[in-house]
């Protein structure tokens, strides 16, 4: 479904970096992650991260939203390291636009970082 949805986007959009294809990218790569390709999945959420990038100048929730994701791609992939990069820059960037106080998308990426602070 998602990848139909892509080719629609690409076919109304172009290859260019438009928000649509951006969101779509990022949708396609969680559920190719979940499906265990994780190859094509960081390159669907690299390819998503680099068009939002284009188009939102700092900090922006959907950064912050495929961040997380590449995290927790790079956890399962078991490179830890890596993945504690993408975490912390999506929690710094989610405590940039929500504050210090409460926020799911705050509570969802610090129990991931404690995951992966966990493993070896």
């Amino acid at each position: 479904c998602f990848k139909q949805c892509y080719r629609q986007q690409v076919s109304l959009h172009g290859n260019g970096d438009h928000p649509g294809i951006a969101v779509t990218l990022h949708k396609l790569g969680v559920v190719t992650r979940r499906s265990g390709n994780l190859k094509q999945a960081q390159a669907q959420l690299e390819e998503s991260l680099r068009i939002q990038r284009s188009l939102h100048k700092g900090d922006h929730p959907g950064i912050a939203g495929t961040l997380h994701e590449l995290g927790v791609l790079f956890g399962d992939a078991k490179d830890f390291e890596k993945a504690k990069q993408q975490l912390e820059e999506s929690l710094r960037m989610n405590r940039s636009l929500h504050g210090d106080g409460d926020h799911p998308d705050i509570a969802a990426t610090l129990r991931q970082l404690a995951t992966v602070n966990r493993l070896p």
